[in-house]
């Protein structure tokens, strides 16, 4: 018998000639021939799969939410100055929790899909998709607007897999003076409040840059001081804050209001009538109210406002009700219908 596994080793591997003999021992001295490494725990592999681990995945995956920002999408440099370890953010690509673009960005799984694509193509967000990414009225463009440096190297024009259902085009507002870096070689994701109103009262007619405007009023992102200071040296913004009502109450309410004024119609908006608050009022007595998709979508409030249409045409005034659809695509329909009523007298007493 031999005195030790790794002798019988050495003695096989140097005189083979014995190595029958090695073999009549094989069955009475086991042969360490490899080292057998202990199986690690699955954990280690898999980042956070103990229970042990929840409560620190729970804060890691809190403390990267929580440097996403509102727009759910920050760079690689910002989320390590905010202290999140790579092995933490690997972590978190590998469950599915972020997800990268373009090697530098980290987006939410709730991110802004106009944001993915700004920051896909190596732009900055603007204009009016800027506007809708912060929560202004959303004009529905048929394009996607950026911004971008007139010596910007390329711009990666290709639709995102993930959004191949979504074939609008980026719309590229060039500019000498882009928006300065939040850090170091780091683009904004979108533009400053400022250069979007600009960018919007040159880009759109003048009824849509209104409805933006005064949606921007309505929701406490700007105030009117603010744009008259910005209007007072730009006679382009000028011609929009004019038209900036702190009433309006949609952006559906804005552009009939913008558009009848053109037509020299003077539209009140959010009037209260009989003790309830209309859309608009034109003279004394016509009352024209505007659906969106949103909050007259169900039977309900449907029903209700029926019941308040038919209040007021009991008492003697002419209500006029249109949807969203009818505003956007048969305009010439409610411009008819309204001058009509105005030629007959009927809008007032």
């Amino acid at each position: 018998m031999w005195a030790s596994s790794k002798q019988a080793f050495v003695l096989h591997t140097k005189f083979p000639a014995l190595s029958e003999v090695a073999g009549t021992c094989a069955e009475s001295v086991p042969l360490a021939l490899h080292r057998v490494r202990a199986p690690q725990p699955a954990h280690r592999s898999a980042g956070f799969a103990t229970s042990a681990d929840a409560g620190a995945k729970t804060g890691i995956v809190a403390s990267i939410e929580t440097t996403l920002g509102t727009l759910n999408a920050a760079h690689r440099r910002t989320l390590r100055d905010a202290g999140v370890a790579p092995k933490h953010l690997r972590a978190a690509l590998d469950a599915g929790t972020v997800r990268s673009v373009r090697r530098d960005w980290i987006v939410g799984a709730e991110c802004n899909p106009l944001v993915e694509r700004a920051l896909h193509a190596g732009v900055t967000l603007a204009c009016v998709s800027g506007a809708a990414v912060l929560g202004m009225w959303d004009v529905d463009p048929p394009d996607i607007h950026v911004t971008a440096a007139r010596n910007c190297p390329r711009i990666d024009r290709t639709p995102l897999a993930a959004f191949a259902h979504d074939e609008r085009k980026l719309l590229v507002h060039w500019t000498r003076t882009p928006t300065a870096p939040t850090e170091p070689r780091v683009r904004p994701i979108v533009d400053g409040l400022p250069r979007i109103l600009r960018q919007i009262a040159r880009c759109q007619p003048l009824d849509q840059a209104v409805a933006v405007f005064d949606s921007a009023v309505r929701r406490g992102i700007t105030s009117m001081p603010e744009l008259r200071g910005l209007a007072a040296s730009d006679s382009v913004m000028l011609r929009v804050v004019e038209h900036v009502h702190p009433l309006a109450d949609s952006g559906i309410e804005s552009i009939p209001r913008v558009r009848l004024a053109q037509r020299g119609v003077a539209m009140i908006p959010q009037v209260v009538v009989d003790g309830h608050r209309v859309d608009g009022l034109v003279g004394e007595r016509l009352v024209l109210q505007f659906d969106g998709f949103g909050p007259h979508r169900s039977r309900k409030q449907r029903n209700k406002d029926l019941r308040e249409d038919a209040r007021l045409v009991r008492r003697g005034y002419v209500v006029l009700r249109f949807g969203r659809d009818a505003v956007v695509h048969e305009w010439p329909m409610i411009e008819s219908a309204v001058l009509s009523i105005i030629a007959q007298g009927r809008h007032n007493w």
